[in-house]
């Protein structure tokens, strides 16, 4: 059952691109695998004034922020993996149009261009994660990038040709921080690197 445990309330305006690309870009690494409950879906919520979407697959991570306008904060709450894809499809047209987002308690609304979506979210607890894209030191110089290449593909769908990726190690076995400069989506991702057969 989805009992809602705190009842928290976020009415904004967002910029209807950046939240299309924000929901798209966050999917890419969202777990399809439905036995992993927690990861299966997008967190979606409000923190600081910006509207934030956060995502990961276990051997993935990324977060995105967004400005946005309105009163009240929400912490992260988990749209379904299905539900997140549908609302993407239904925002793949949007450009100039100005989103209204409402996040209430377990309900997640989506208001553009007339016409409004309304989602039954999870009131998961989201992993702790920001702890691990912390960094200290300097980056190291690695003799070779080992990756997933379909997974590191998908920075090329988040950012297309208008950005530059990044790619960083503090460790020799540590996951790789991807950046992404975005000059409208402030974007943090994480890969971890594949283990090189002998």
């Amino acid at each position: 059952m989805n009992e809602v445990k705190e009842k928290t309330i976020a009415t904004v305006t967002v910029s209807g691109s950046d939240f299309r690309d924000l929901i798209a870009g966050a999917l890419t690494h969202a777990s399809k695998d439905e036995t992993l409950a927690r990861l299966h879906g997008v967190y979606l919520g409000r923190e600081e004034g910006r509207v934030i979407a956060i995502a990961t697959d276990r051997y993935r991570l990324i977060e995105g922020k967004i400005e946005s306008e309105g009163e009240g904060e929400s912490k992260p709450i988990r749209l379904a993996y299905g539900d997140t894809k549908a609302l993407s499809s239904a925002l793949s047209k949007v450009k100039r149009e100005k989103v209204t987002l409402t996040l209430a308690g377990d309900i997640v609304s989506v208001t553009v261009a007339g016409s409004t979506y309304t989602y039954t979210a999870y009131l998961d607890d989201l992993p702790p994660y920001r702890h691990l894209m912390e960094v200290s030191g300097d980056p190291v110089a690695f003799p070779y990038l080992s990756l997933n290449p379909s997974f590191f593909a998908d920075y090329g769908k988040i950012c297309g040709k208008r950005a530059q990726v990044i790619v960083r190690q503090y460790g020799g076995d540590k996951p790789y921080h991807i950046e992404i400069f975005d000059t409208d989506i402030e974007w943090r991702a994480m890969l971890m690197p594949m283990r090189v057969k002998d």
